[in-house]
């Protein structure tokens, strides 16, 4: 699967990934991960012992959620096909077919662009695009509209 915007064919799957969340997440990740190693190898053993496993494994609890709520953010993702979208925002991932999309929303100062959907909840963020990757998220967003308006069979919206 490519991770660049496609400037081809609406049908192509494509799938966009926020550049420096990814980038961001994985150097705070390591960061931590190598400080704490390096903490603790620095740590007298007389001190080291008097650490009880239950606050060890507290520490590592610790880490571990940090670790993954930077990840989260850097590995969500965008996936358009001839279908429709599939999204990872976190956790979770959601896939809404072409019929059941209004627009795509990117309007300056959005942090993320939005899917207006026809359906109970009415939009849903796109975090796997992301402002802070300035004109690559913009490239992005034309070229989600352009495969929605290929999927309706009009012509593609301009840009907000």
């Amino acid at each position: 699967m490519s991770t660049a915007p496609a400037g081809g064919s609406p049908v192509t799957p494509v799938t966009y990934r926020p550049r420096a969340a990814l980038r961001m997440g994985l150097s705070l990740s390591l960061t931590l991960v190598l400080a704490s190693i390096l903490g603790w190898l620095m740590t007298p053993a007389q001190v080291q012992d008097q650490f009880t496993p239950v606050q060890i494994i507290t520490l590592l609890f610790f880490l571990a959620i940090v670790v993954a709520l930077a990840m989260g953010i850097g590995l969500c993702y965008v996936h358009a096909d001839a279908d429709g979208l599939r999204f990872r925002n976190g956790l979770k991932t959601y896939e809404v077919p072409w019929s059941e999309v209004k627009a795509i929303r990117y309007r300056d100062g959005d942090a993320w662009p939005f899917v207006l959907l026809r359906t109970e909840v009415e939009q849903r963020a796109l975090i796997g695009i992301q402002r802070s990757d300035r004109d690559y998220a913009d490239r992005c967003v034309d070229d989600l509209r352009h495969r929605l308006a290929a999927a309706y069979g009009t012509e593609p919206p301009q840009s907000d």
